[in-house]
């Protein structure tokens, strides 16, 4: 029940703040709430998803000296971590394609990596960013709105057919909540090029026997809100 309730949770927040992030009119009004569903709802999947390994190896659930000490909220950390274990333990999938495809997909998606930082930046103290200035206390690193600047510069940078709408978004500004909406779908885009990794992975056991049936749940996204 535990395990059935984080992963929940997990998705639930992903699922809401990807929604909320393709369909913001302004990501000025909305970043706060997308970085912390996004954030929040990372951290979970990652978690769980690094507590069904240990379970696979070891026959127990992670130690939370582990989870509180070693992988605290450093999304970069354990993302990385979980890529790395998913790409050395493909071999174990029942059919390895799907999941050497997935992670060629994350790969070579030049979003991911500035999203994550992003989040990470969020998640670990960002959140409060203008709070501690506001108590004389300024953080040293930038600012999270800096960090999820980068993830949309990426976005542009490596999609000609975004850029080419950006360049006409400058002189016909008729165009601007046509480009935002598709700036905002790919960032959305590469979270949930991630997610699938993740679910893909473990349904064809790379995460352990435990993680089959939960790579089939996590991406189950059952009434969110009215009109569903």
């Amino acid at each position: 029940m535990n395990l059935e309730q984080e992963s929940d949770s997990a998705k639930h927040l992903l699922a809401y703040g990807v929604r909320t992030l393709r369909t913001a009119a302004f990501i000025e009004t909305t970043r706060d709430p997308i970085m912390t569903m996004l954030s929040i709802g990372a951290e979970k999947l990652l978690k769980v998803a690094l507590g069904l390994l240990h379970v696979e190896d070891h026959r127990q659930w992670l130690p939370l000296q582990v989870l509180k000490n070693e992988y605290r909220h450093d999304l970069v950390k354990m993302e990385e971590l979980l890529r790395e274990t998913i790409r050395v333990r493909a071999d174990r999938a029942t059919h390895r394609f799907y999941v050497d495809q997935a992670l060629i997909t994350i790969d070579g998606d030049a979003v991911w990596r500035p999203l994550v930082a992003a989040l990470n930046r969020y998640g670990q103290e960002g959140r409060f960013y203008y709070l501690d200035a506001l108590a004389d206390n300024p953080q040293r690193e930038e600012s999270p709105q800096s960090f999820w600047d980068a993830a949309e510069r990426a976005a542009l940078e490596s999609d000609a057919d975004l850029n080419m709408l950006f360049t006409r978004m400058m002189s016909d500004h008729s165009l601007s909540d046509e480009f935002y909406q598709r700036l905002n779908a790919r960032v959305a885009d590469s979270l949930e090029r991630w997610w699938d990794l993740v679910a893909m992975a473990a349904v064809q056991g790379v995460l352990g026997e435990r993680g089959k049936a939960w790579g089939h749940g996590i991406k189950a996204i059952g009434r969110q809100i009215v009109g569903d």
